[in-house]
């Protein structure tokens, strides 16, 4: 199946001329309801994440309008595995459905990952680590070069690279990028710093003072022009501390320092996460406490 020109114009142009490769269970071709236990998500889906707030909003629609749009399957082992319309059929989990509108295709492993890559990668909520990741597998795994790649997706080849390069970036850069906490303007700004603890301290300068992209590619000249001395190395038992705490409060937190002084930075997202971790490090009061309150 030739998904050259394909994939640039959406999935209706994929599968607009291929009136042999549409099947189901009830030969008639036509979508139709299938239980949800019968499907099942593809392993190579983009997606690894789902924004929560969004998921219930669209949940919400479908419990008052249902699907519109029906999900696309294919046969796998028993089952039927997600080709396009994840974000659909996890939202209609969500709302309580046991069934779901489908449309069963016939499609081999290469065209259902494009399938995929085409329909996620133009989404807001999808973190660029997600989609580069992606295109970095795809690549590996069919032994196609970025130009390749780049005119069976629709894409252009640099827009490909741009997001591959932010796979060169420390793990908690890209933490902070799949966060928002920072934008791929930000991301690709520090990719010429040479060592982790660089990134972390432009980070911090980032979000500490709202920095734009353009202050932010200001600041890594100035760093590459005039290098920091070499940071001495960190206490293996700060070291520690902070990554219990981190387990402990289910976030990003920092310590600098020593270990008889120095700062912890803990990071939130919203309000919510605020509280949450407000209530983990608030004690809870004992009745025996209350009693000696009197």
């Amino acid at each position: 199946m030739d998904t050259s020109k394909g994939l640039g114009r959406g999935l209706d142009a994929l599968f607009g001329n291929q009136t042999g490769s549409t099947a189901s269970e009830n030969g008639t071709g036509a979508p139709h309801m299938m239980t949800t236990s019968r499907i099942v998500r593809a392993s190579w889906q983009p997606r690894q994440r789902f924004d929560k707030a969004t998921l219930e909003t669209l949940a919400e629609s479908i419990r008052r309008h249902g699907i519109l749009e029906p999900i696309i399957v294919r046969p796998a082992k028993g089952n039927y595995e997600i080709v396009a319309g994840e974000r659909r059929f996890q939202a209609a989990l969500l709302a309580g459905l046991t069934a779901v509108p489908v449309n069963v295709r016939e499609v081999d492993d290469r065209t259902a990952i494009e399938i995929a890559l085409s329909e996620n990668m133009e989404r807001e909520d999808l973190s660029p680590i997600e989609v580069a990741t992606s295109f970095s597998n795809y690549m590996t795994t069919f032994g196609v070069t970025q130009e390749e790649l780049a005119v069976r997706i629709g894409k252009d080849r640099s827009t490909i690279a741009n997001l591959i390069r932010l796979l060169d970036l420390p793990q908690v850069a890209k933490d902070a990028l799949s966060a928002r906490d920072i934008t791929v303007g930000h991301a690709r700004a520090l990719l010429p710093l040479r060592s982790e603890d660089q990134i972390r301290a432009a980070l911090g300068e980032i979000m500490t003072r709202q920095l734009s992209v353009r202050q932010t590619e200001v600041m890594v000249r100035r760093t590459l022009a005039h290098p920091a001395k070499t940071p001495v190395p960190r206490d293996a038992a700060l070291h520690n501390i902070e990554e219990t705490m981190q387990k402990l409060l289910a976030t990003r937190v920092s310590i600098r320092g020593k270990v008889n002084k120095g700062v912890i930075e803990i990071s939130y997202f919203n309000q919510e996460d605020l509280l949450r971790i407000l209530s983990v490090l608030t004690p809870r009061q004992s009745p025996d406490d209350s009693l000696d309150q009197h």
